[in-house]
């Protein structure tokens, strides 16, 4: 399976992974806007919260996903580690995974792509699943087990096949929220997230 990398990636897009024998995360595709490559949903006291990571742009051409660095300029780590504190701090598994998530953060990667593999393979640890990937060497979108650019931040995941809503307990409001990024689901069930995402691999 051919992906594009996300960052703190959504409960639909582990889903996917989780039982591919191997995946292949494009990184030679031209770096689009508005996408979940460098954007994450948590859920705060107010609702959903946006997490952006602020990207360097060229100054002339479009950049490869691969060649994207990270602007430190903005105080981004601290609104996001702030953020991240506000939603999830009374949540069951945070003293457990916090230190973890803050450590990534901590090594001030300059490229995307690595900050975002990062986050994959610390919650394929905490799963217990070793993801077999491997990144792209050129940009081919034409074999048919690709799923590059079909989980779009524009797009409602009800329009997509892959993930079905399946509630568990929150920090935060009445009504449920789905499809946050896999981390509100970690923070929430701990390991035993692998019971919710086996069943909707089911559905």
């Amino acid at each position: 399976m051919r992906i594009e990398i996300h960052y703190l990636p959504s409960i639909e897009y582990i889903t996917l992974l989780l039982f591919q024998e191997q995946v292949q995360f494009e990184v030679h595709e031209h770096f689009p806007k508005q996408t979940y490559r460098n954007r994450a949903l948590i859920l705060g006291a107010n609702g959903i919260e946006t997490l952006t990571v602020p990207i360097q742009h060229a100054h002339s051409g479009k950049t490869l996903m691969k060649d994207i660095r990270i602007d430190y300029a903005q105080n981004w780590v601290r609104i996001h580690q702030g953020a991240i504190q506000a939603a999830y701090g009374k949540a069951p598994y945070f003293e457990y995974f916090e230190p973890y998530i803050q450590a990534i953060f901590a090594k001030k990667l300059n490229f995307l792509v690595d900050l975002n593999i990062e986050y994959i393979e610390l919650f394929g640890r905490i799963l217990g699943r070793k993801w077999n990937y491997s990144l792209s060497e050129s940009f081919e979108i034409e074999d048919k087990d690709v799923f590059w650019n079909y989980i779009q931040a524009k797009q409602d995941w009800r329009d997509r096949n892959v993930y079905t809503e399946l509630a568990y307990p929150q920090c935060f409001g009445n009504v449920f929220q789905p499809n946050l990024s896999v981390l509100d689901l970690l923070m929430n069930q701990g390991r035993d997230a692998n019971l919710i995402l086996n069943q909707l691999n089911k559905k």
